[in-house]
């Protein structure tokens, strides 16, 4: 399935490069050549789709004499590693510094983007930033692993139209996806397109009203009554987990502990959770744990989470202030 878009570059992930500003022999210690000052930075998002259309801007950095600008700039294709020059050093009327990124291959994977400046009688300065091109296709795509076959239904949120699978479990339909709706939460990475594959991360008083319209976010008694399911205390996490694969790599770790069967079909994968500290926000526990909100409030008035540990074959029940982390979530009818 491909996915033609253009991308304005709005909070997506930044490269940059230490500050350096000093001057340094060439190996051959005759030649003595310049550092450029500032920092070089461009912005990249993380996870991209083929066809996306990535428009790059690198700025911040400036030559010893802080008025000359005219350097030039070039890049290497991630695609081709063909370099393209896109300013003449010394030619302010050239080609812009500017440039578009064509995501031109339906190749799942990692690349890495390299753009420098450059100068006679400068060190060139160089940024790399590393993107993943990702399908959102549901069992075709970047996330396979799940049986999307027979049990299931699909519903539509009419809010943004996207489609989750559900399964009938404990006597309840649940969706077997984390939501994705952006009308509250964050995009894993800052990188929207991620989101039907990881789904988004909200903190507890979003999470309390981001399911459509007759879902609802699961109590922990909801979480119990599938945990229940399993032949076994021992068994309830594995019951819970998908083997699911993303681009090819496995997403939980191998864990003699834990029996992944996915048993109850619930399909939890190790997307882990954001810790939050004032504006700061940092992912943790990628490709360990599966963080979800419930409903419930605790008697300090905290919320409520259910989580899964990669090799740790109980369901686990703890407590967190209601905005000092984003989870995951799963809809209930």
């Amino acid at each position: 399935m491909k996915f033609l878009r253009y991308i304005t570059i709005g909070c997506l992930v930044l490269a940059t490069l230490a500050n350096v500003s000093c001057k340094k022999d060439d190996d051959d210690d005759t030649t003595i050549k310049n550092y450029f000052s500032g920092t070089l930075s461009y912005s990249m998002p993380k996870y991209v789709y083929e066809g996306d259309v990535i428009h790059i801007a690198p700025s911040g950095i400036y030559m010893e004499d802080e008025a000359d600008t005219l350097y030039g700039f070039k890049w290497t294709n991630p695609f081709t590693s063909e370099i393209d020059t896109l300013r003449l050093e010394g030619d302010d009327a050239s080609v812009s510094k500017e440039f578009d990124l064509t995501i031109d291959t339906n190749e799942l994977g990692s690349y890495i983007l390299s753009v420098s400046a450059f100068a006679d009688g400068y060190h060139d300065k160089t940024v790399t930033s590393t993107f993943v091109i990702v399908d959102p296709a549901l069992g075709s795509g970047s996330l396979s692993g799940y049986d999307f076959l027979g049990g299931l239904s699909t519903f539509t949120d009419s809010r943004d139209g996207k489609e989750y699978y559900y399964a009938s479990i404990a006597g309840k339909d649940w969706m077997i996806q984390n939501l994705a709706w952006n009308g509250a939460g964050k995009s894993m990475e800052d990188s929207e397109a991620i989101d039907p594959i990881f789904g988004r991360f909200y903190d507890w008083n979003e999470a309390a009203s981001a399911c459509p319209a007759g879902w609802s976010l699961p109590s922990d008694a909801d979480y119990e009554a599938i945990a229940a399911l399993a032949s076994g205390s021992d068994k309830a996490a594995g019951s819970m987990m998908v083997d699911a694969y993303f681009n090819g790599s496995k997403m939980w770790e191998f864990w003699p502990a834990v029996k992944i069967s996915n048993d109850s079909r619930f399909s939890a994968i190790p997307v882990g959770y954001y810790s939050v500290d004032g504006d700061a926000r940092s992912l943790k526990n990628y490709g360990k744990y599966a963080f979800f909100w419930t409903s419930d409030v605790d008697a300090d008035g905290l919320g409520v989470a259910r989580y899964i540990y990669h090799d740790q074959p109980g369901v686990f029940k703890a407590s967190f202030g209601k905005d000092s982390i984003m989870g995951s979530v799963r809809c209930v009818r």
